[in-house]
């Protein structure tokens, strides 16, 4: 039996993210805000003026002072002044809004570094939003600026997730999820009573897929473990929506089973909604200047008759790229990407898409000249980035999680 009473949607619906963008998006419309700054081209070399030197770490990684916040530590005068003395123009926090899942009324914790992302508010973990504002103002005060993250491809189960499984207006929209037949749910995997979803076997995936629910598998399983992951998809536990209705939806996530999918081409277009209001939030509300998309190459995914869905390199994901971060420079303020895919993906999304990317192209090449004194492959790579006209300024050198 799940919670559908009209004060638990209420519940729900004061801390969904979807709704939370609303009025936020409703401070720009109408207003010459966003009619300030060009938009429809990446500016790398703008974005590198801006902040050239960044520290970066991960918030659970930060040693606080004592009895201070990770994002009251950040944002000490002293350690900008001292940023400013060696030449460090930025601070990338990492991910520090709110993450996890959502149980009842229960928030259970992050299960991916914060990056299934449930909520607009600072995790209280790492500090306050005016923690978070201040930082942003002493950073400022520096001739420095704030480098937040927006995670475009899924978020946790959080309360949108659960107004989504309840059937709630446009919810459902929001992910990419397939309501199951009842006559088919024997198709289904059961679901444990400590649990809220049971990943689907490839036997399952592709009777569903033969049947017209889901696409398929896709070319690759990200964290692909036997017995535990074995498919990106799975299945829900039975929910009764809101108008009575027994459902048991079929939902994908590239990632964990706790990052459901967002489905950037639906009708309602309730994905560009959210993932836009939170941008707008970070810009507009928290003070940041710049801000990181995570794991922007998976927004598409298409039927291929005969293989595995076209998950990948998707026309689809270049296209969302362009219209997040277009409205951030529209607004003033730059992005970066952490694409981990093709050469040409990234020459690709940088069309319009994100201001900079993580340079995945010739920092293996600069290792491999430093360990072997051979320089041939890193040649190789510098001539490749020429060749698909992937701007240098664009390619940001960082310690990233990939080299691990």
């Amino acid at each position: 039996m799940t919670n559908t009473n009209d004060q638990y949607i209420a519940w729900l619906l004061e801390h969904s993210m979807l709704e939370q963008a609303r009025p936020i998006a409703a401070r720009y419309s109408g207003h010459g805000v966003q009619w300030q700054h060009p938009y429809a081209e990446a500016q790398p070399r703008a974005a590198s003026a801006a902040a050239s030197v960044w520290f970066t770490a991960y918030p659970g990684a930060i040693i606080t002072r004592d009895g201070k916040s990770v994002l009251a530590t950040l944002g000490d005068e002293t350690l900008w002044r001292t940023f400013a003395d060696i030449g460090i123009q930025a601070i990338h926090t990492g991910p520090t809004k709110q993450a996890g899942g959502l149980t009842g009324r229960d928030f259970t914790p992050t299960i991916d570094g914060h990056f299934d992302r449930i909520g607009m508010a600072i995790d209280p973990q790492f500090g306050t939003v005016e923690e978070f504002q201040s930082m942003c103002r002493i950073a400022g005060s520096a001739g420095a600026l704030v480098i937040d993250d927006i995670i475009p491809a899924h978020l946790g189960k959080g309360p949108d997730f659960r107004l989504a499984e309840r059937g709630y207006a446009d919810y459902p929209g929001l992910f990419h999820m397939v309501e199951i037949a009842a006559e088919d749910w024997p198709l289904l995997p059961a679901v444990s009573e400590d649990a809220d979803s049971a990943n689907l076997s490839p036997a399952a995936v592709d009777a569903l897929e033969a049947k017209g629910y889901i696409v398929g598998e896709l070319s690759r399983v990200i964290f692909y473990e036997p017995g535990v992951k074995e498919t990106n998809w799975s299945a829900t536990a039975m929910v009764r929506g809101v108008d009575g209705v027994e459902r048991r939806w079929v939902y994908l996530h590239y990632f964990k089973e706790g990052q459901p999918s967002l489905n950037w081409l639906d009708p309602s277009f309730a994905a560009q909604r959210l993932v836009v209001g939170d941008a707008l939030h970070s810009l507009g509300v928290l003070g940041a200047r710049t801000l990181r998309l995570d794991a922007n190459g998976f927004l598409g995914v298409e039927r291929r008759p005969g293989s595995p869905a076209w998950s990948e390199g998707h026309p689809l994901s270049v296209t969302a790229n362009q219209l997040i971060a277009g409205m951030v420079r529209k607004l003033g303020g730059f992005t970066f990407q952490e694409l981990n895919l093709t050469v040409d993906d990234i020459a690709a999304m940088s069309h319009g898409g994100a201001d900079m990317s993580y340079d995945f192209i010739t920092r293996p090449a600069c290792q491999h000249a430093l360990v072997t004194g051979d320089t041939e492959y890193l040649r190789l790579m510098l001539r490749t980035v020429h060749d698909y006209g992937i701007d240098p300024a664009s390619l940001i050198h960082a310690l990233q999680n990939h080299d691990e």
